[in-house]
């Protein structure tokens, strides 16, 4: 087949894959099919498309298992040293709530112990920016609280409150 826009240049033909005789072979277009008319699905040249996204740790350790040498363990969910900041937002976020911590059930503890953990990394991570988010600290708190049952909603608020204003002064101290 001879293109339309010069006609001594043959377009190039696509052979099908040996290991897929029957697959349909993506055509090249002739040019005015390339410079305006909408495609058909069945004329368009399939395109594989990567369903999953990996992250750069995922990227890293995957290369890492096939580099030489010693291997790195793989990091836990929950960091094993905390620093000070962290250290201090987990005593004002666990002021208060001893009692009703107290009444939970041991799962239900572990629960909200490591509901507590994710929330006080989120928080160090928001005092961490330039521009701190008072208002998601305060729904952050809130929620991680919201996991105490038996517990009035506007006693969760005013808690919520006073701990998001206790970090907030922790902040602006450092």
């Amino acid at each position: 087949m001879l293109s339309l826009m010069n006609p001594t240049i043959p377009e190039p033909q696509l052979k099908p894959h040996p290991e897929q005789p029957n697959a349909p072979r993506p055509e090249v277009l002739s040019a005015q099919k390339r410079e305006g008319e909408n495609l058909k699905p069945e004329e368009a040249a399939p395109i594989e498309i990567e369903t999953e996204k990996s992250t750069v740790r995922e990227i890293t350790e995957m290369v890492s298992n096939f580099l030489p040498g010693k291997r790195r363990p793989k990091p836990n969910a929950i960091p094993q040293v905390r620093d000070e900041i962290t250290v201090k937002i987990e005593k004002i976020m666990e002021d208060g709530v001893a009692d009703a911590f107290s009444r939970l059930s041991p799962v239900a503890r572990e629960e909200f112990k490591l509901k507590g953990e994710e929330t006080a990394r989120s928080i160090r991570l928001l005092l961490q920016a330039t521009h701190v988010k008072v208002k998601k600290i305060f729904e952050l708190l809130l929620n991680w609280l919201r996991m105490l049952p038996g517990i009035n909603r506007f006693f969760l608020e005013q808690e919520a409150k006073i701990k998001t204003d206790r970090i907030i002064a922790l902040h602006e101290r450092k």
